[in-house]
């Protein structure tokens, strides 16, 4: 007999495997008859050890190694060494587990004793934790593999699986144990078993579970996890809307559980069938409520909080299908409830009631929806008088609100044309009548109300005669008074657009009687562009909008063409009457010598971006044929004006050809940019030294073979080059921003939509190995680092958490370097911590001298000071507080002089700090 004792253990299983399955020398029984000893053994430490032994060789077998008698065999042995094992390290699970889910050749009905002395006769809940989960996955493989005779256990299988997986606790065999839920109930007829299966699930609704920092598994993916199996059968319905009622009526559930149940409503809403009453709905409803409208709650109403409402709604008209009379009941209850949150605006809930609203408006039947839309608008109306104000000093700010729900409740009903048309035309006149008697506390809100309104009532098609002669006063008298208010002056031109295009002829009078040159002159070009959406108005004011777009032109001021760019806008699906625009303007663009070309050269190229391909083609040959005949100063003007828009072209060709021409130095580069964005990783790369971080900049946009290659070196020679400032290099590398470099606005190549996070993932570890590498050039790589931030905001920092923790470290090494550190980086740490994890005791020691060190110079600069003070905030926040106790003093005494600086944010912030951090040492 071969003896393998006393080798080790690791030599020994391998030995074990050449002589079972690679020279077959050795039967399995054989195998089984030399751990006869160790199996026997009266102690129950050599029969386990002896049960590793064996699992570590079997784990070796190829899949189909062992026969149906070997396996069989096994799993007797296993099996019958359970209630032993359990008593020590478990062994057994690991060798039943493997055999069961990687063995091809199972036995013949073996899942009879396996399901008898794993889950019937066994206690499941008596292992710990790595058993528990292997036992969850041999019953999930049941379920997928053996489920008819599980289904043939019927009452006594759903018993057995109770019992087994209840009062599991453990986050990693939960996952497991949702996921067998599942399988059982979605395959299985509950019966009277319904409600305890329920109530196995329920339990743990909402989760209450908060990972550790290592955790793989999240708490959202536990609450979700146990939502789908609390929908997961149709029979669960009436347990689970009385399940949710009671959680949504329990004072002591934080926000977050809220918004756990109301999650799990709207899942609900969506998988049950219709139900055969509403008596189980109704109850939730209040529940929302009490929810939404919590005075304790501040700030917009969540989003998941309409969502469940507007769930609700749907499932209680699906409900009601075959008695509408209860949907009559539940509509009139909301209306009549939501009323005192409505008109009591003092109370700060109308926004939130009049949400519950619109959702319920947005889900229930034609019917329902005039109801809403009716009494919505009276109470609106309400407000606007300021009938139900009780302070006298609140009057102007409700007002103010009622304007500005009249606008989102008309916009509605626009959209809604068929519910809402009768409730337009009943309060057409209550509604301008009242817009005006606002303007005596909110003049410019009131103005903005009427136009809108107006607008939509034309857009609608519901005006009356009056109306239409109303609004061809307001026009007439906006023509001449002052532009308060960007939204007055873009909700009267949107008046103004609408109601050309349905009455010219009345908008003809308002000219004849007012020449442009007693208009607000800042007024003109844009009211006539509103009027110019139809051919014939077009016609009519042609001229006057080219004499007015000359005189923009020469005296340009950001943002005055806009009026042109939205006229284009307008009018695209008139291809004719589009075209006419655009040449309109090119001709004038071209002609016209500017003073500041290049804020009009943005508007021809947000212009040229209208263009369908064909035309835009057609106008980048033209763009590339003028530089080409152009000379001198007319080259240089050209060129100013016209780059924006050349960029856009595809033809590398045409683009490289351009940049030999004699033109400004930075039009050179932009050029450069394009062709090297455009061109195929095959051309070879024509793009001069100089212009190196320019090749970079394209390359990581369009993600080009070897981008991060490029940059690393690029990285290299900044670190090691003093000549210049690296500042501007990293500012231009990481500017997306501007007009030429953006990629929606020059149309460049970036591999995918999510191209500015992908660039962010991609450069921060590179940026972080050549920082450390840098030795004594770090300083000059840090530079860098508010450029990446910068680069970062419009992304979401949650989802970037492990990027900043590895720019941390960086930013930890810089504030301990010994030279001076500039303003913009000190700038980055309230956001680095604000992200970050709490620091190591050795890091916080390091940030908390540096920050203290800027409170306590008298020559740093406000914004220093504000970013320490920030800065130290957070800390006191986020820290553990045991970490902080012994900084408190140098914390304290750092900030006395602020106390009393001669700006009061200052003191305030400095008064916070010192407040927050003394806290720190009663915790």
């Amino acid at each position: 007999m071969v003896s393998l004792n006393e080798t080790d253990d690791g030599e020994s299983t391998q030995e074990w495997y050449r002589l079972l399955v690679v020279e077959k020398s050795m039967s399995l029984s054989d195998f089984m008859t030399s751990k006869r000893a160790g199996m026997l053994s009266d102690f129950p430490d050599e029969r386990e050890q002896t049960t590793e032994e064996l699992i570590e060789v079997i784990s070796k077998f190829p899949t189909d190694f062992l026969q149906k008698e070997e396996v069989s065999l096994l799993l007797d042995y296993f099996l019958n060494s359970i209630e032993s094992s359990a008593l020590t390290g478990g062994a057994v699970i690991r060798g039943v587990h493997h055999l069961v889910l990687k063995s091809k050749n199972l036995p013949d009905n073996f899942e009879v004793p396996l399901m008898r002395v794993l889950f019937k006769e066994g206690n499941m809940q008596s292992w710990a934790q790595k058993e528990r989960q292997l036992q969850y996955d041999i019953l999930i493989w049941l379920l997928k593999n053996k489920l008819q005779y599980l289904k043939c256990l019927g009452p006594d299988f759903l018993a057995t699986y109770m019992k087994s997986v209840s009062g599991e606790r453990d986050p990693r065999c939960l996952v497991h144990m949702f996921s067998s839920f599942l399988e059982v109930s979605h395959n299985f007829a509950l019966g009277p078993f319904t409600e305890d299966m329920f109530e196995t699930i329920a339990c743990y609704f909402p989760v209450e579970f908060r990972p550790q920092k290592n955790d793989t598994i999240t708490r959202e993916y536990l609450a979700a996890s146990c939502a789908s199996c609390l929908v997961s059968s149709p029979s669960f319905a009436p347990f689970c809307f009385l399940f949710i009622d009671e959680k949504l009526n329990d004072d002591d559930c934080s926000d977050e559980e809220y918004e756990d149940v109301l999650n799990l409503l709207i899942i609900a809403c969506e998988s049950f069938p219709p139900q055969k009453n509403l008596s189980l709905l109704e109850p939730i409803i209040d529940g929302i409520r009490k929810v939404g409208l919590n005075p304790k709650s501040k700030g917009e109403m969540p989003a998941y909080v309409a969502q469940s409402f507007e769930a609700l709604m749907k499932m209680c008209l699906k409900s009601s299908a075959t008695n509408p009379r209860a949907i009559d009941g539940v509509v009139a209850t909301i209306i009549e409830n939501s009323e005192p949150f409505v008109l009591q605006a003092e109370m700060g809930l109308c926004k939130k009631a009049l949400t519950l609203l619109r959702c319920a408006f947005n889900s229930l039947t034609e019917k329902h929806s005039q109801l809403i839309m009716n009494q919505v608008i009276a109470w609106i109306l309400n407000l606007i008088h300021g009938d139900s104000v009780n302070a006298a000093g609140n009057k102007a700010d409700i007002v103010q609100e009622g304007l500005e729900y009249l606008i989102e409740w008309i916009q509605l009903a626009s959209k809604n044309r068929e519910s809402s048309l009768g409730a337009l035309n009943v309060f057409e006149q209550s509604i301008f009548e009242s817009c005006l008697r606002a303007r005596e506390f909110k003049p410019r809100e009131a103005m903005t109300a009427i136009y809108e309104c107006a607008a939509i009532y034309f857009e609608v098609k519901c005006e009356s005669e009056e109306l239409i002669n109303q609004s061809r006063s307001y026009i007439a008298l906006a023509l001449r008074t002052p532009v308060d208010t960007d939204s007055e002056l873009k909700s009267l031109l949107k008046l103004i657009r609408i109601y050309s295009m349905e009455h010219f002829d009345q908008i003809q009078i308002v000219l004849n009687d007012n020449p442009t040159s007693t208009w607000n002159f800042e007024k003109v070009l844009p009211i006539l562009c509103s009027i110019s959406s139809s051919q014939e108005a077009w016609k009519s004011l042609k001229a006057e909008i080219v004499e007015q777009l000359e005189k923009k032109m020469k005296n340009p001021i950001d943002g005055s063409l806009e009026c042109y760019i939205q006229m284009m806008t307008a009018s695209t699906e008139n291809k004719e009457l589009f075209l006419e625009h655009f040449e309109t303007f090119e001709n004038v663009f071209f002609i016209v010598d500017c003073d500041e070309s290049e804020s009009i050269s943005k508007v021809m190229q947000s212009i040229s971006l209208l263009l369908t391909n064909d035309d835009h083609e057609k106008f980048m040959k033209r763009i590339a044929s003028r530089y080409m005949e152009l000379e001198g100063s007319q080259l240089l003007q050209f060129d100013k004006k016209y780059i924006l828009s050349y960029l856009q072209y595809k033809n590398t060709k045409d683009l490289l050809e351009t940049t030999r021409r004699k033109i400004s130095d930075r039009s050179i580069r932009q050029l450069f940019f394009a062709i090297v964005n455009r061109s195929s990783p095959s051309e070879p790369s024509e793009v001069p030294e100089q212009y190196h971080v320019v090749e970079v900049k394209a390359k990581l946009l369009k993600n080009a073979p070897r981008c991060l290659t490029i940059f690393d070196e690029f990285l290299t020679k900044v670190a090691s080059d003093d000549s210049e400032s690296p500042s501007s290099s990293f500012e231009y590398l990481l500017d997306f921003e501007s007009a030429d470099s953006n990629p929606e606005k020059c149309r460049y190549e970036t591999a995918s939509p999510l191209w500015r996070q992908r660039i962010f993932c991609q450069i921060i570890p590179i940026f972080k190995k050549k920082f450390e590498e840098a030795g004594d050039k770090k300083h000059r790589l840090v530079e860098m680092l508010p450029h990446l931030l910068k680069f970062a905001v419009p992304l979401d920092a949650q989802q970037l958490k492990k990027q900043f923790a590895m720019l941390l470290p960086v930013l930890i090494q810089t504030i301990s370097l010994e030279s001076a550190i500039p303003s913009h980086v000190t700038r980055t740490i309230p956001m680095f911590l604000t992200i970050s994890e709490p620091l190591i005791s050795d890091d916080l020691h390091t940030v908390l001298n540096y920050l203290c060190s800027i409170a306590r110079n008298n020559e740093s600069k406000m914004t220093n000071l504000e970013d320490a003070l920030n800065g130290l905030n957070i800390l006191a926040r986020r820290q553990p507080p045991k970490s902080l106790h012994s900084e408190v003093p140098l914390v304290v005494t750092s900030i006395n002089k602020i106390l009393g600086h001669k700006k009061r944010l200052l003191r305030m912030m400095a008064a916070d700090v010192k407040n927050n951090w003394e806290m720190v040492i009663t915790k």
